[in-house]
């Protein structure tokens, strides 16, 4: 069962999992690593939001992803080493802007759905 979840966490969040990368409590290490954590975190948190505070400009989405991305590609290229920390607030808030892109899209969809059924 265990390696049925990992294998599906992997797959969704493309996720390396690696030890050095992920956060351990009480000596186990967690599925997913800081940032795929902190990505799972924004995706349930901003499904909050959406519900609160509607939709974001696009600007404000790219500027939640932007942390994210520069971390990550920094990080890949060796120019610096992240904590786990890092990882997760970038993540977190990465996750936030993820979600918000989706739900922008299919706002949209349903606001050209819309349209088309009145000029029918």
């Amino acid at each position: 069962m265990a390696n049925t979840i990992n294998f599906v966490l992997r797959v969704v969040f493309f996720c390396h999992q690696r030890p050095d990368r992920s956060f351990h409590y009480k000596g186990k290490k967690f599925p997913l690593c800081a940032r795929c954590t902190g990505m799972a975190v924004g995706y349930l948190l901003s499904i909050i939001l959406v519900m609160l505070l509607g939709i974001f400009k696009l600007w404000i989405i790219a500027l939640l992803i932007l942390p994210m991305a520069v971390d990550g590609t920094g990080q890949l290229f060796g120019k610096w080493t992240s904590n786990n920390n890092r990882r997760f607030l970038t993540g977190l808030i990465g996750g936030i802007g993820i979600i918000y892109i989706f739900y922008t899209i299919g706002y949209q969809f349903f606001l050209f759905g819309q349209y088309v059924g009145r000029n029918l």
